[in-house]
């Protein structure tokens, strides 16, 4: 019995050692130990949800949506002095957490001029005033269900404040742009008898103009020079994002990612031409002018009219079946060809799939696009090599070639003589 009572008092004091034990890990894992962790989330489209499943869509409203990316530039240099220099930058994004196409919503602003990196200055304020105001010198618009108008303090606010629910990975997240940079200088007082110096903290809070200059020199600055490209910019400097929880139908406060590292998206037109009409601005609107023009009878202003979007698919493709890749080569009709040349003011897409009614196509035939203006080719499709033959897309002019992850591409010498971005989907 003594025996017993001794092992159960030794029993209660080891018990009571193991506790503060815990209790002591616990709390100086509490109060000092952060784990990081750094992932990479990429936000590129924001098609709604309904739209990517929806099959009554024209073909004119599906290019509109494929092309909503939450960062969309303009850019109209007036190298050639035609016009005035114009840029613009639109943000895309969705008013609720449900993603659907009714929740769709843009937010933009304009400058006329060409605004540089070294044209910007700090300037002292409060934290209260730097979160509230907007950069001055610009035009902002609100864009919804084709329609951009600046409504002042009716439409969105370009601000710190500001929060917008964008798609990643499908689903919703929140986007703040709360960044701050900071910095110390030392200054010698007056009450240290100019002795020594004094540390001064100071803070820089980044607010949207930083975020347009930054846009406006990756874009002046791409080696591709002219046209229309998409780049991969990191946000992670300006910008906070929080995940949406179901579970409490909020925004987490403190997602499990303590460093997100966002990579997105900006999809950018950049313009050798100056802008000289408001059908040229992604808002339809310069200066918060619909009807604006530049009135000069000796310029020639074909380049900015309205173009029409025509998009080509499978079934206005010609197969050639090759028993050496065991598969089918695509081309085009001559009288296709020809119907588009006598079409000068149109753009033209071509999307289509690798599989069609049982047809496994491997690649571009021989000639097969030769001298047919293209903007933009989708290919869709399981993972393969895709071949594209001489002249396959030689004098197409292409811009964006949008495919599949797994599609890899073997180009035959002279398959095609032009730049072009490349989007893997």
């Amino acid at each position: 019995m003594k025996a017993l009572k001794i092992i159960g008092n030794c029993s209660l004091v080891f018990l009571a050692i193991i506790g503060v034990l815990v209790s002591v890990f616990y709390g100086y894992y509490h109060f000092f130990v952060h784990d990081i962790t750094t992932g990479t989330n990429y936000v590129d489209n924001q098609i709604a949800l309904d739209i990517v499943k929806s099959d009554d869509l024209t073909e004119e409203q599906k290019n509109e949506y494929e092309d909503r990316y939450f960062l969309e530039a303009n850019f109209y240099s007036n190298s050639k002095e035609n016009g005035i220099a114009l840029q613009e930058l639109k943000l895309n994004y969705f008013t609720d957490y449900t993603l659907m196409s009714t929740a769709y919503r843009s937010t933009g602003m304009q400058f006329l001029g060409d605004l540089k990196q070294e044209d910007l200055t700090l300037v002292p304020t409060t934290e209260e005033k730097a979160n509230r105001d907007e950069p001055e010198g610009f035009s902002y618009y609100d864009s919804t269900d084709g329609i951009s108008f600046d409504g002042n303090k009716i439409r969105t606010q370009l601000n710190r404040e500001s929060t917008f629910v964008i798609k990643i990975d499908g689903r919703p997240f929140q986007i703040q742009l709360d960044g701050t940079y900071e910095w110390t200088t030392y200054e010698r007082q007056w009450y240290t008898l100019w002795i020594w110096n004094k540390p001064i903290n100071n803070v820089w809070m980044y607010n949207y103009l930083d975020v347009f200059a930054d846009c406006m020199q990756a874009i002046r600055t791409n080696s591709a020079g002219f046209g229309d490209y998409y780049i991969t910019v990191d946000l992670s400097e300006y910008f906070t994002i929080r995940e949406f929880d179901k579970e409490t139908g909020k925004y987490k406060t403190d997602n499990v990612t303590d460093i997100i590292k966002n990579y997105c998206v900006l999809k950018f037109h950049y313009d050798e031409n100056g802008a000289r009409n408001s059908t040229q601005s992604i808002f339809n609107c310069i200066d918060c002018n619909p009807s604006y023009d530049v009135e000069d009878k000796n310029i020639d202003t074909t380049y900015w009219q309205e173009r029409m979007v025509y998009t080509l698919t499978n079934k206005d493709l010609v197969y050639r079946y090759s028993e050496v890749y065991d598969g089918y080569f695509v081309s085009l009709l001559m009288s296709t060809k020809t119907l588009f040349e006598n079409m000068p003011r149109t753009k033209v897409n071509i999307v289509f799939d690798t599989v069609f009614e049982d047809k496994k196509i491997v690649g571009i035939d021989y000639n097969g696009f030769e001298n047919f203006e293209i903007d933009t080719l989708t290919i869709s499709g399981e993972e393969q090599t895709f071949y594209v033959l001489d002249k396959g897309l030689y004098n197409t002019n292409l811009q964006v070639l949008k495919h599949s992850k797994g599609i890899t591409f073997d180009y035959a010498e002279n398959s095609i003589n032009n730049d072009f971005s490349e989007v893997v989907a």
